[in-house]
């Protein structure tokens, strides 16, 4: 009988699970130059955001409707995405979705320096004082067994099948409200978790076609829950619109239940389910327009939630997410709602989940994404470091991506130093977080100065600049309902400013005006009240009032201006976005939680005036808006626009970056980004007059990185051609970045 021989795979970094956070160490490891073995189990990459399960992949801009606004992530998970929607325009339809797995398959096959293993399971992790020495993974189809060696090892599996065999500290279920104060925790600790969904596809096929339920499959109509989800209660409701239906995230089973030991049971559970809900949609005569339906996918495998959460030296927890304490080991963004489902599914008498309020964009620590007791050991996704009620807001794809960049970034240190993730805590944290924001990482008022070899003498030209005022309105909404109006401010104190108004009715009305500040910069919640009164609007008035602001400038560096009146009062507006610059819909009795309005209330005359798009905002060290803007902003024009950048003496220069506007308001989008630059050109002059010229066409993503390698550069030009739609050409930030060894002494020719 012939022996599967074992194969020795050697590399810097092992990572097991080729989900979003195990993409993203990976890539992370490989662009800083580690050989890295990625191992995923299934034959696809992606796990739930695959093909196979079709989750989509959510974020901190939490379906973009964060307090922080401008809240998606940046970084790897912000370049994946952007790809996906270039390559799949339908990703939201969820169709075409073999399209997106080639493109996380492209992003990994264009790094030669990750080994990609599909379809091999880790069965056996090998140790030896304490450490992981291997672990063993056998690809069955092709009938090779692997050993995989490397000093470090990452566990992104989900389950952390890699931890566990390690002897990895864990917990499992919900932990007591008195372990971490946690208010939303239960009394006593129990082993409920998150269950697992089965997702499927409906689809229109234009001619009728019946539907016969399957023998094993349930009839719905006899469940014990049926009248409870036909009614729509407790958060399980069935769309008006069946055509496209993606699934039901409220069809949950196996919570209450080992939810890895009893996999194939839940799962079969689940497909009972999802075939006996597509038999009552069908078959019942209670939804319109089914007939030419036809249930064109269900996942073989169920979306697991929640298992094994790891222990590591910080244990994040629903205060953390709360009050944001500042953590010096912060790498990564988390702010998604705590969002904590039932604990028996759709079996469960109460709400199928509980969104709780996440005031905005957090910090994740390193300290959450290491072992406590195994020392080689690193984590990414959902089996970080978080109590129950915490993960129910880092679980999200977008969020674990984030945690994996930031894991694979700080390999490569270990490998540098020939240490452990503790001690990159230790000593080398400025370096991790300056990596991680060099790649485009997010991470919650961490800047990242410009570096004084190139800021010295430096001198910042702009073709034009956006000025600070919304004119020209196109419509008008009434102010029967509070509008808030806010604006960022950059001096001091804050005089006044000019709305236009009208008064539709024959007599005069009252417009009620407050004003409040905010307290977190990343945020935008009116929190503290600064004064208030009301304006009497003379009938028929249609023109500018003066506001009076006189208040100083709050923590957040943002003025809120709520106004209301009655319906016959109403404010000019237009559809014009302009960056930093917010309205929304006020409700006073939830006031944390503003309501995008869509639209741009009209105003001029600020006093001070701002200087709110200087194109010296461009190396101010924060990529995205941070309190201010932070970015230049061209006027509106039809033409090209350009920005130049002159030293004072020739620089040696590596590496150029550009950060463009990606409206990080939005969660996903289905059209091009508007404000995304599509085409420009960068010009090098060095010392001797001669130039040199890169030409970039068909851009679409936010961070452009361009390796120039060039000796005695005297001026950078970039002439900016075409964006997507916009009229304004946006840049949040330049980077420069010299050789190792430019500082030591002046250029030499």
């Amino acid at each position: 009988m012939e022996v599967i021989q074992m194969e020795l795979m050697k590399a810097d970094v092992t990572v097991v699970g080729g989900g979003i956070a195990g993409i993203c160490a990976a890539i992370a490891a490989a662009r800083q130059g580690l050989l890295v073995s990625l191992i995923n189990d299934r034959p696809v990459l992606g796990g739930n955001a695959s093909s196979e399960v079709r989750v989509h992949i959510n974020g901190s801009a939490y379906l973009g409707n964060s307090p922080s606004y401008y809240a998606r992530e940046g970084g790897l998970v912000e370049e994946l995405k952007l790809k996906i929607f270039h390559y799949n325009p339908l990703y939201n339809k969820k169709l075409m979705l073999s399209l997106s797995d080639t493109v996380l398959l492209d992003m990994v096959y264009d790094e030669p320096n990750i080994s990609l293993f599909l379809n091999t399971c880790v069965h056996e992790t090998g140790m030896e004082n304490g450490r992981i020495q291997w672990v063993e993974g056998l690809q069955l189809a092709s009938e090779r067994k692997f050993r995989f060696e490397s000093p470090t090892y990452i566990d992104c599996s989900g389950d952390g099948i890699v931890g566990y065999q390690a002897g990895a500290h864990f917990r499992w279920g919900r932990e007591a409200k008195h372990e971490y104060k946690e208010q939303l925790a239960p009394e006593v600790a129990d082993h409920y978790t998150m269950g697992d969904t089965i997702l499927f596809q409906a689809r229109d096929v234009n001619y009728s076609v019946p539907y016969k339920r399957p023998g094993f499959a349930y009839d719905i109509t006899k469940l014990e829950f049926f009248d409870s989800i036909r009614k729509g209660l407790n958060h399980r409701s069935f769309p008006r619109k069946i055509n496209g239906l993606g699934g039901l995230w409220w069809l949950e089973y196996g919570g209450h239940m080992d939810i890895i030991k009893n996999n194939e049971d839940i799962a079969l559970e689940l497909r009972k389910l999802v075939y006996g809900i597509w038999d009552y949609i069908k078959n019942s005569g209670e939804f319109d327009d089914v007939d030419n339906l036809i249930l064109d996918y269900v996942c073989p495998i169920p979306g697991k939630r929640e298992s094994r959460r790891f222990i590591g030296e910080h244990m994040l927890s629903q205060n953390d997410l709360t009050t944001k304490p500042h953590f010096e080991d912060a790498v990564s963004v988390g702010g998604w709602y705590m969002d904590l489902h039932a604990n028996k599914g759709i079996y469960d008498e109460g709400p199928a989940t509980a969104w709780n309020f996440v005031p905005g964009l957090y910090n994740i620590p390193f300290r959450s994404l290491f072992s406590r007791n195994i020392p080689n050991l690193m984590f990414a996704g959902r089996n970080i470091s978080a109590t129950h009620v915490a993960f129910g807001s880092t679980r999200v794809m977008a969020t674990c991506g984030c945690m994996g960049q930031a894991v694979g970034t700080a390999a490569a240190l270990c490998v540098k130093y020939d240490t452990d993730p503790a001690d990159i805590v230790k000593a080398h944290m400025g370096e991790l977080q300056a990596q991680l924001l060099r790649d485009g990482q997010t991470i919650v008022g961490l800047q990242e100065p410009l570096d004084p070899y190139f800021a010295d003498g430096l001198t910042i030209r702009a073709s034009s600049q956006r000025s600070y005022e919304q004119l020209h309105p196109t419509e008008e909404v009434s102010l029967e309902k509070a509008l808030c109006l806010v604006l960022p401010i950059q001096t001091s104190v804050v005089e006044s400013v000019q709305i236009k108004i009208k008064n539709r009715s024959e007599h005069s009305e009252t417009l009620q005006v407050k004003l409040f500040g905010g307290e977190r910069k990343e945020n935008y919640i009116p929190a503290n009240e600064l004064k208030g009164y009301n304006l009497v609007i003379s009938a028929g008035h249609d023109d500018w009032i003066t506001l009076d602001l006189s208040c100083k400038k709050p923590e957040d560096d943002k003025i809120y201006i709520v106004l209301a009146g009655t319906a016959s009062l109403t404010v000019h507006n237009n559809e014009e976005k302009m960056t930093g610059t917010v309205s929304f819909l006020y409700r006073p009795e939830e006031p944390s939680r503003l309501k995008k309005l869509n639209k741009s209330i009209c105003f001029k005359d600020l006093i001070p005036s701002q200087d709110m798009y200087n194109p010296a905002n461009v190396v101010n060290g924060f990529s995205r808006p941070y309190g201010l803007p932070n970015g230049w902003i061209s006027e509106r024009t039809e033409g090209q626009e350009w920005l130049e950048f002159g030293f004072a003496s020739p620089k040696n220069l590596d590496e150029i970056h550009l950060v463009f506007n990606s409206q990080l308001n939005l969660e996903h989008f289905d059209d091009p980004i508007e404000s995304l630059i599509q085409d420009y050109d960068v010009t090098l002059t060095l010392e001797d007059g001669t130039k040199s010229e890169i030409k970039v066409r068909g851009n679409y993503l936010s961070l452009n990185k361009h390796q120039v390698f060039a000796k005695g550069v005297t001026q950078i030009r970039f002439d900016f051609c075409a964006t997507y739609g916009s009229s304004y050409y946006e840049v949040f930030a330049v980077k420069f970045f010299a050789p190792k060894n430019a500082k030591l002494g002046r250029v030499k020719s």
